[in-house]
């Protein structure tokens, strides 16, 4: 039970550092400085890092940053150097280089490809109305700031479909909430930053979060974020959890019929207690 209990800990600390990184991928990520904030040496924090999670620290931060990079890449037209500084890189060509070393090819050569994956797509799927499941018609809406309560998950997205283990998250939500007298809203959303094209299903992160009426600090494992105001594009999905897939790519090839744009932030997916078949799927854009 002990052994069980110190590893619950352990797992806990790495979805901490998981958030922390990506939080903070356009300021200074130093492991030494990332490992006195979870109380430990760099050399433990290395070494017990690496066996939990299959990969160094460093390497990590390398990866987010490289992915968050090129999905900025295929979906916005924000210009490399933009991208790069975003991500955390000092300068156009260190950014480069890595992003070859990782994606064995240059950053405007993996945009030219992915633009015209996505023109082949748009025509392939002209017609599409789902295998499985059905869409509403696409909608824009504008939204104002929204504070929330928030629990970062580490692990497959298609695991966080599954009602009892996305439903364990918002009871801790809650009861956390009711402990320090602060009023949920109704809503209950889950915020997908990850690429699962790119990160690996054990390594995906996700924000399992609850409205709440005013910005909370929360602590370590409940904390208190901001989904940004600004125009969002939205679907209706119902189906099975395993078909939730097709509305985003049923929403983003939407949206780029339309004339918006992507915008930084992650997509949500928003989830119905009285229907366990029925989301919502947003992405936060602009007009072009």
């Amino acid at each position: 039970m002990a052994e069980r209990l110190k590893e619950s800990r352990d797992f806990a600390e790495i979805e901490l550092f998981l958030a922390r990184v990506r939080d903070g991928l356009d300021g200074d990520l130093a492991l030494a400085d990332l490992a006195r904030e979870f109380g430990a040496s760099p050399f433990k924090f290395h070494r017990q890092f690496s066996k939990a999670v299959g990969e160094t620290p460093r390497r990590l931060v390398e990866r987010v940053r490289l992915e968050r990079a090129a999905y900025l890449l295929a979906v916005t037209d924000s210009r490399v150097i933009q991208i790069a500084l975003e991500v955390g890189f000092e300068s156009h060509e260190a950014f480069s280089r890595a992003f070859r070393r990782w994606f064995d090819r240059s950053p405007t050569a993996w945009r030219r490809e992915a633009r015209a994956w996505q023109v082949a797509r748009l025509q392939r799927n002209l017609h599409f109305t789902g295998e499985g499941c059905s869409f509403t018609d696409v909608w824009f809406e504008p939204r104002v700031p929204t504070p929330m309560l928030a629990i970062r998950r580490l692990g497959p997205y298609a695991d966080l479909n599954a009602k009892a283990v996305r439903d364990a998250y918002f009871t801790e939500i809650e009861t956390w909430a009711r402990g320090h007298n602060f009023q949920l809203g109704d809503a209950r959303w889950g915020l997908f930053p990850d690429d699962p094209t790119l990160t690996p299903p054990r390594l995906q992160c996700a924000d399992v979060c609850i409205p709440v009426q005013q910005a909370v600090a929360g602590d370590q494992r409940v904390r208190g974020l901001e989904l940004s105001g600004g125009l969002f594009g939205k679907i209706g999905h119902l189906g099975p959890s395993h078909t939730v897939g097709q509305a985003y790519r049923q929403l983003a090839d939407a949206i780029r019929r339309s004339g918006h744009v992507f915008r930084e932030g992650p997509p949500v997916q928003v989830f119905f207690a009285d229907d366990e078949g029925r989301r919502e799927v947003w992405f936060p854009v602009r007009r072009r």
